[in-house]
């Protein structure tokens, strides 16, 4: 399964960009199924409310996994391994990595903060 972050799916949902169209192909030849996150969720319908889009993209139709107990527990983990090594990033890119890693999935994503948490067990589909 691919679980395709914020930034990758705007770009996927954005009819006018390259880059979303090469972003599409690429997960397309993977013939994996697609899901989304409940963070990434909250970021896109927030960013269409800011945007007073009256219509919303069908996300309806993927899949959304949300950020249990389970979730939790693998980013306190996943934090505590980047602190020692004197590392951080964002709260979201810990939440939604632990999702991933605890579906056993692959991210698809343009964030390079990803990078950071490839060595803790998340498989990258690292997007230039």
């Amino acid at each position: 399964m691919i679980i395709i972050d914020t930034d990758a799916l705007i770009e996927v949902l954005n009819k006018k960009s390259k880059k979303g169209q090469e972003i599409y192909e690429k997960m397309e030849q993977n013939k994996e199924s697609f899901a989304i996150t409940s963070i990434t969720l909250y970021e896109i319908l927030h960013f269409f409310m800011k945007m007073k889009m009256n219509t919303f993209p069908p996300l309806h139709l993927l899949q959304v996994y949300g950020f249990s107990k389970e979730a939790a527990q693998k980013a306190a983990e996943l934090v505590i391994e980047l602190e020692k090594k004197g590392r951080k990033v964002k709260a979201t890119t810990l939440m939604i990595s632990s999702i991933v890693i605890n579906e056993n999935a692959i991210i698809c994503t343009l964030n390079h903060d990803f990078n950071e948490l490839k060595d803790a067990g998340l498989n990258l589909f690292l997007v230039n």
